[in-house]
């Protein structure tokens, strides 16, 4: 049976064709690090806002949730969390060693997507306002589908991200507190084998970490879990005078 994403590291992630790519310091004394730092982030989780990494358990998130309820009905409701540029020209190759270069781990999934011709690196530099939202900001207060959290915010009028977006957070985010996990909310790209991968950025506590995970259309989620959406650059005020 297929498990949360709470952890963000290979509890939600079928086995994947290994790729051509492997990152030079991925070696099995880091995985098994970085496994061990994820089960004490999870155990530790309501000491130290297990929320924020979509870690607690589904009754207690579900809890948490109705206990601050959050009204965003508009984009305007939710604050600009970070600013990124995307589009700078760098190809997956210019992408892998930089994040080689800074010693991320990549995962195997993410690694073999990031080389996928449906991995679209933009030759046109803009900025990306983000956004992190979670379902219960949405107004789910149970476990719900991420077709269905990918729908309700883009009535909200926020958009899904860039593929990109997750490789350059990632190289941008060097300050992400231990525990945290963001889901970058986007379409999946698809593996040789099929498979529907999305990326998620994260700090599992032996590092900084970009993981590729199962992104399928029914997947269901905690009302906590964190994702990673773009700020539209235009919103429509209500109750605006018009214009003269």
């Amino acid at each position: 049976m297929m498990t949360d994403r709470k952890d963000g590291f290979d509890e939600r992630r079928q086995p994947m064709t290994p790729t051509r790519h492997r990152r030079r310091h991925a070696g099995a004394a880091f995985v098994a690090a970085l496994c061990a730092a994820v089960a004490f982030a999870t155990a530790t989780a309501l000491a130290r806002d297990g929320i924020a990494a979509g870690s607690l358990p589904d009754a207690v998130a579900a809890s948490a949730a109705r206990s601050a309820p959050i009204s965003r009905e508009t984009a305007a409701d939710f604050p600009v969390w970070k600013r990124i540029t995307i589009g700078t020209g760098n190809g997956v190759d210019v992408v892998r060693d930089r994040l080689d270069a800074a010693r991320i781990f990549v995962g195997d999934a993410a690694d073999e997507i990031l080389g996928r011709p449906a991995f679209v690196f933009g030759r046109t530099r803009m900025q990306l306002d983000l956004v992190v939202v979670t379902p219960a900001e949405l107004g789910f207060l149970e476990r719900v589908t991420l077709a269905d959290i990918y729908h309700r915010a883009m009535q909200r009028g926020l958009e899904l991200c860039p593929a990109e977006t997750a490789p350059l957070l990632r190289l941008a985010y060097v300050d992400q507190p231990v525990g945290e996990f963001l889901h970058v909310a986007m379409h999946p790209v698809a593996t040789w084998s099929g498979n529907l991968v999305d990326l998620t950025v994260a700090n599992g506590g032996a590092g900084l970490v970009l993981l590729g995970g199962d992104a399928s259309p029914g997947l269901e989620l905690s009302p906590a879990t964190k994702f990673v959406f773009v700020h539209p650059a235009r919103i429509a005020m209500p109750n605006a005078p018009p214009a003269p």
